[in-house]
């Protein structure tokens, strides 16, 4: 049953969330379609045949048989114009939507984007005023805890201790953020003001990038990042030895361990040999037996441990609450464009993007944490929607508001050949980007989802 209940956990949370941001988006297209008396042929809460509906006036409302997200059928669609079959009356033309002024058509193809930006501004502050652990990543100031040895920070002269002010004259106000700056850059050479003392410094680093991702790092550790296991990999050497979450790794071998980077420069030394670890469990102490596993993947000897993800509680009022959640509604807005921006400029690797798959797992995860952690998650979900309609690719919104865009400047409506080959095209490499990054999902969830799987067949006797 345990299979069954994680089945539940990623299926329905995911739907739920899907279903609430495409209805959101179809309904921005629907109420601006009927505000300027565009012909709205159908408006339905769902997908497939329905289930139940009633027609008001000349638009059909109801439920469709598969309840996730809506649907709407505006008539004249420039996508459908194949099926409007004889000459139309004028009347039927002059309410048919490719026969609308240009900024009508403009507003209309950008309404479900707006929907779902304004869906984030409107969620976001109820997850502060219910209150949410948040990661203490996000959190704390970005203050130097540790420098990886021979990183690119170490090699700047970056110390512990070290408040990082801004880095490229952008103000950093968080861990979070400066994490984020450097993921976004890699290889990249940046400038950082940092404090020391009293002092006020300025150091360029240039970026690491990782073997895994791509993504930019400069080997600043976060102050408070102590060897405690949060997670042990099923089937795992950890696991074989007997490590248990919340263990507080000691020593390895002997040698102390005082931070969590520490742990893989120890691990790599042992070159696969078993190794001795030293953890406090409660108010013991004892030492187990661990042989490492050399990961062909990541290139590196694991033992199968995850760090202990350290949180801390916030809760704000209604003004305050307001502020931090339109605070972190545009930062996630302009995360998404600056990821957007250095993936098309191959700045950033396919492999930093998450598609269904990863997002079903996030949501599963959201969704077990409890109701303030889904809806924080359906406010990143709904910009980074929101925002990527908007990119002029076809078959999305962005590539409707180009087409009307450029047949207003030519004065001319483009060729309908044209522009069904050029929507066919786009929908086709969509779904090939779509399997990409699923491919990377499964890559990089593999062993849960196999794992699951195997709990899966064994209910079924298998």
């Amino acid at each position: 049953m345990a299979s069954l209940e994680a089945l539940f956990w990623v299926i329905v949370p995911f739907f739920i969330m899907l279903g609430i941001l495409i209805f959101i988006h179809e309904f921005g297209h629907f109420i601006f379609a009927k505000i300027f008396h565009c012909r709205v042929i159908h408006f339905a809460f769902g997908f497939g045949p329905w289930l139940i509906s009633r027609k008001i006036g000349e638009t059909e409302y109801g439920i469709k048989w598969l309840p996730f997200g809506g649907s709407v059928r505006v008539f004249g669609d420039p996508t459908e114009m194949e099926e409007l079959g004889e000459e139309l009356s004028p009347e039927e033309k002059k309410r048919a939507l490719f026969a609308q002024p240009a900024w009508k058509k403009l507003i209309i193809f950008s309404a479900g984007s707006i929907m779902n930006i304004l869906l984030a501004f409107a969620v976001s502050p109820v997850v502060y005023w219910r209150g949410i652990e948040r990661p203490y990543i996000e959190v704390a100031p970005p203050r130097v805890g540790a420098i990886l040895p021979d990183s690119p920070a170490d090699k700047a002269g970056i110390k512990p201790g070290d408040l990082i002010l801004e880095v490229n004259s952008k103000r950093i106000e968080t861990f979070q953020e400066l994490v984020t700056n450097e993921m976004l850059n890699p290889g990249k050479e940046l400038v950082y003001k940092i404090q020391r003392g009293e002092e006020i410094l300025e150091k360029k680093i240039r970026l690491a990038k990782s073997k895994e991702e791509g993504a930019g790092y400069s080997g600043i550790i976060l102050p408070g990042s102590e060897p405690i296991i949060g997670k042990v990999q099923a089937g795992s050497p950890a696991e074989k030895a007997g490590l248990k979450p919340d263990d507080k790794i000691l020593a390895v071998n002997g040698q102390p361990v005082k931070y969590w980077h520490e742990l893989s420069g120890l691990i790599q030394q042992s070159q696969g040999e078993p190794i001795k670890i030293l953890v406090e469990r409660g108010e013991r102490e004892l030492e187990v037996v661990v042989k490492p596993r050399y990961n062909k993947e990541h290139k590196r000897y694991l033992i199968g441990i995850v760090q202990k993800d350290v949180r801390v509680f916030v809760r704000y009022g209604f003004w305050e609450g307001i502020k931090q959640g339109v605070k972190e509604t545009i930062y996630w807005a302009g995360l998404t464009v600056r990821v957007v921006e250095r993936l098309l400029s191959a700045q950033l690797s396919l492999k930093s993007v998450s598609g269904p798959v990863g997002i079903a797992g996030i949501t599963s995860q959201a969704a077990q944490m409890g109701l303030s952690h889904f809806l924080r998650l359906l406010v990143i979900v709904s910009v980074n929607l929101g925002i990527l309609n908007l990119l002029p690719i076809p078959p999305l919104d962005g590539a409707h508001i180009l087409v009307t865009t450029i047949e207003a400047i030519i004065r001319r409506q483009l060729s309908q050949k044209f522009k069904e080959a050029i929507f066919q095209t786009g929908f086709i490499l969509m779904i090939a980007f779509m399997l990409l990054v699923t491919f990377n999902d499964f890559l990089r969830f593999r062993e849960p989802i196999i794992n699951w799987f195997k709990e899966l067949l064994k209910q079924f006797g298998y």
